[in-house]
C-alpha cells in the first residue's frame, strides 16, 4: 500500500476507533446484537454500528455514519468481534466469536494480501507483520 493509502487507511481506522467510543446502538441483551462497517469506495471514509437488534438495522447505521456518496457494507457481523489490522503493504479484516478469533482471523486475512507473511504467522507473536488497527465487539461477544 502506498504511503498516501496508508495515511488514508489510518484516517478511516482512526475515525472507526472513535465511533467504537463516542456510539452505539440500542443492545438487545435477550436476542442477536448485530455490528457493521461501511466504507466509501477508496476506503477514505468508514462508517461503524454496534449492538444493534438487526443487521439491516446495523447497516443502515453503518452506512449513514460513513456519510459519504457511494458508501457500502464491507462487512457486518453477530454476536461477536471485528478486527482490522494492517502492515506496509495491506490491511484485512476478520471477524470471529472473540477478540483473539477475530484478530487471528484479520492476521490469516492479511496473508492473502502479502502471502510470504504466511510464514511469519507460524508461532510467531507478531502476525502477518502485521499490527491490529481496531479491534469491536457486541457487548455479548464470547
Amino acid at each position: 500500500m502506498s504511503f498516501m493509502g496508508k495515511a488514508v487507511f489510518a484516517v478511516a481506522a482512526s475515525v472507526l476507533a472513535a465511533g467504537s467510543v463516542l456510539s452505539a446502538g440500542a443492545a438487545n441483551a435477550a436476542g442477536d446484537q448485530w455490528g457493521a462497517m461501511a466504507v466509501d469506495g477508496n476506503w477514505t471514509n468508514v462508517g461503524r454500528s454496534i449492538n444493534y437488534p438487526t443487521r439491516a438495522e446495523a447497516e443502515a447505521a453503518a452506512i449513514e455514519e460513513c456519510g459519504a456518496d457511494g458508501c457500502y457494507v464491507e462487512v457486518s457481523w453477530a454476536n461477536g468481534c471485528l478486527s482490522i489490522v494492517d502492515n506496509d503493504q495491506f490491511f484485512a479484516w476478520g471477524k470471529g466469536a472473540t477478540r483473539a478469533e477475530a484478530e487471528r482471523n484479520a492476521y490469516n486475512a492479511l496473508t492473502e494480501g502479502t502471502p510470504q507473511n504466511l510464514l511469519v504467522n507460524v508461532g510467531s507473536s507478531q502476525l502477518a507483520g502485521g499490527r491490529v488497527i481496531n479491534t469491536l465487539c457486541t457487548d455479548n461477544a464470547s
